[in-house]
């Protein structure tokens, strides 16, 4: 039998669980990055929103390699860019949410002319 601090947890993380979004093609990749935009407020990893991706890290200025915190399945994904191309390790395809969401973040870096982390995520 469960105690009462172990139902609420339990609670709260069916919650949390259901804030987050599965994201499987381009067009939620993109989603997720309009997403991502509008709540990049944060110090450090503590978001004040909740978007289903989080951008980790990307090699910048010749942009090659991004990590991203996909929240619904709960890990990072790398997401190599050949030749202008993303291709997602995780899902071993170039037509995925992760892809969608590298496609953005690379024409915001390369509309912005951003070369660091630093000019992204302010």
């Amino acid at each position: 039998m469960m105690s009462d601090p172990d139902k609420i947890k339990l609670k709260m993380n069916s919650q949390q669980m259901k804030k987050v979004e599965k994201c499987e093609g381009l067009d939620e990749g993109t989603f997720a990055f309009l997403n991502w935009m509008n709540c990049k407020s944060f110090i450090g990893d503590d978001y004040e929103l909740n978007p289903p991706m989080i951008l980790k890290n990307i090699d910048l200025p010749k942009i090659t390699r991004a990590k991203l915190y996909d929240r619904y399945l709960g890990k990072d994904i790398i997401v190599d860019i050949i030749d202008n191309v993303p291709q997602c390790k995780n899902c071993s395809s170039d037509d995925c949410s992760h892809v969608g969401f590298i496609i953005c973040l690379i024409q915001l870096i390369e509309r912005e002319g951003l070369g660091s982390m630093d000019e992204l995520t302010k």
